[in-house]
Parts: C-alpha cells; sequence; structure tokens
C-alpha cells in the first residue's frame, strides 16, 4: 500500500532537463530541415530543367564507368539499341550524351556547332597546350576564334604552304637521295622511321626553318616525346572523371604531363630565343615560316593589330602542329 506521498519540485533540476531536451530537440530538427530543404531545392530544380534522355542508371560515385569494357563502340551501340538514338549516362561524376542517329549529328555538329563547341578536354591536354591555350582545347568564344584565324590563315593558309612547296620538295628529294644511296651500298633500312625522318624534317622547316640533320639521337628522343604526349592525351584518367580526386594525380598523369611539357618547352624556347637573336641581327628582313610570323603576331598584333598572341599561345600553336607527326 501507499502509505505516503510527497512531491518535490526543484527547480534548477527542471531547467536541466528542459534544456537537455531543447538541445536533441535542435540536434534532431535542424539536419532534418537542411535535408528537406536540399530535397526540396533539387527538386523545384528538376521540375525547371528539361528531363534527360533515358539512359543507364549506373552506380553512385562511379556512375556506368565500371560497365564499359574496351570496345566502347561496341558497347555504346548495344546502348544505342536498348535506350535509343540520343541516350545520357554518367561516367564518374561527369554527365554525357551519346548520339548515334546520323540526323542527329548533322544537327549537333553542323546546325548547331557553337551551342556544342565547347570540350571538357583531360587534364593532359589542358597541360600539355599552356593551360588550353591554343585552338584545339579553348573553350568557344572570343579567344578561340582568335586562335582559329590565326591557326588556319597563318598556318594552314594556301599562301603560307605555297611558299614552303620548296622546302617541303628538298626534304623529300635529300629522303629519295638517302634511300637511293643505302640501297646502292646493300644497307638496310627501316622505311618507317625514314618516313617519320622526312616528316619532321618537313614539318620543322615549315616551323622554324630548321632540320634535325643526320643527329639520330635527336629523332629517338623527338619521336619518344610525340608518342608520349599522344598516350597521356588518351589514357583514360581517374580524375577527368571524379574532379574531387584530382588534387591527388592518382595515376600520374598530371605529373607526366607537367614534366613533359618541360621537355618541350625547352625545345621551344630555345628555338624561339635563337630566333630572335637572329632577327636582331639580320633587322627583320629573313625568311617567312611559320614561327617567324606567330612571333610578329606577338609583336604587333598582325595587320589587323587584332591578332595578337602571347608567347605561351605561340608555343602552344606549334605543339598543337607538333602532335600531328606520330599520326602520319
Amino acid at each position: 500500500m501507499l502509505h505516503s506521498f510527497r512531491a518535490c519540485y526543484t527547480p534548477g533540476a527542471a531547467t536541466a532537463k528542459g534544456d537537455i531536451s531543447a538541445y536533441y530537440f535542435l540536434v534532431t530538427a535542424i539536419p532534418l530541415l537542411l535535408s528537406t530543404g536540399l530535397l526540396l531545392s533539387r527538386f523545384l530544380r528538376r521540375q525547371k530543367q528539361a528531363p534527360l534522355p533515358p539512359g543507364p542508371t549506373g552506380l553512385p560515385l562511379v556512375g556506368y564507368l565500371p560497365f564499359l569494357g574496351t570496345h566502347l563502340h561496341r558497347e555504346f551501340t548495344a546502348l544505342a539499341a536498348t535506350y535509343g538514338p540520343i541516350y545520357s549516362l554518367r561516367l564518374g561524376r561527369k554527365l554525357c550524351m551519346v548520339v548515334s542517329s546520323s540526323s542527329l549529328v548533322k544537327e549537333i555538329v553542323r546546325d548547331q556547332d557553337a551551342v556544342f563547341a565547347n570540350r571538357d578536354p583531360p587534364i593532359s591536354a589542358v597541360v600539355l597546350t599552356y593551360g588550353g591555350d591554343d585552338v584545339a582545347f579553348s573553350n568557344y568564344g572570343p579567344l578561340w576564334k582568335k586562335l582559329r584565324k590565326v591557326f588556319v590563315r597563318e598556318m594552314l593558309g594556301g599562301a603560307n604552304l605555297e611558299e614552303c612547296y620548296g622546302l617541303r620538295k628538298q626534304q623529300v628529294r635529300n629522303s629519295v637521295k638517302e634511300v637511293h644511296k643505302r640501297c646502292s651500298g646493300g644497307e638496310a633500312m627501316d622505311f618507317g622511321e625514314m618516313a617519320f625522318k622526312t616528316t619532321t624534317n618537313a614539318m620543322l622547316s615549315m616551323l622554324w626553318g630548321g632540320v634535325a640533320g643526320d643527329d639520330e639521337g635527336f629523332y629517338g628522343e623527338f619521336r619518344e616525346l610525340e608518342s608520349e604526349m599522344l598516350v597521356l592525351m588518351g589514357t583514360p584518367n581517374v580524375s577527368d572523371f571524379i574532379p574531387a580526386l584530382a588534387r591527388f594525380d592518382l595515376q600520374g598523369i598530371e605529373k607526366k604531363s607537367k614534366r613533359l611539357l618541360d621537355k618541350f618547352d625547352e625545345i621551344l624556347s630555345s628555338v624561339i630565343e635563337e630566333r630572335l637573336r637572329a632577327v636582331d641581327k639580320r633587322g627583320g628582313n629573313g625568311r617567312k615560316d611559320i614561327l617567324q610570323v606567330l612571333l610578329d603576331l606577338n609583336r604587333d598584333g598582325g595587320s589587323d593589330g587584332e591578332s595578337y598572341v602571347t608567347t605561351n599561345q605561340v608555343k602552344a600553336l606549334l605543339v598543337v602542329r607538333l602532335s600531328s607527326l606520330e599520326l602520319y
């Protein structure tokens, strides 16, 4: 039985219990409110955006990357058969659209080219082109238009190619003479190396009027640099797909690209310095190869005054032109 009952009221204890209850309420309510607000904002943002094309869902963080094999064209063809001529998929944190219809490709690359002109270059390409400061990887805009005009008009223009015809012809003649000489002496030849040597000399003579002569070591080193450049640009890099990991450079591609750029920069800087010294000696009267044209633009901006290019842009344009050597 209950013999007695006495209620005691202690103000301090009640206040302490109230503070604890309020604390737990805040700890629970604040994350809940933040989560609700985040989900609501994402929902409203999605409501305003057009829906994405259908596509495979993939996995969190890595997207569809684990399911891609080595034969990408076959994988994309199979996905197109499932999801249609245009579909979306995530590669890491990057949202990609794949188009496999000729009519859609025509719409994108010709009719709406300016809308889809920008690219998301790999880290290696950005490093090797002086921060993407060139015609291949810079975003569509005034800078790209200027560099494209310089590249097409000054480096690939018919007048420039016509002026360099004699240089190319001379390099081919030299190669034919060397082949005849070695064949007459019964020497073995590597025609692949000979073709690369001829192309390299023809390209260098057009770019800055120089050739490598008979320095076999130069050809070996130069070809190795060109091959390494293409390998680095073509190697899948986890940092390109998951930008949060870029700071760690897990595959070392950024480090290798910077080291390769230093080698290219050493060659290009020495060539530019030598040309500037030669121009100072002869007072500006000399050959007008591609390097000299670019240096003139670097100095005065060309006849229209709007084609000024920085020293790094000069080097980046030369790197882009040199990168085509290994493709021959």
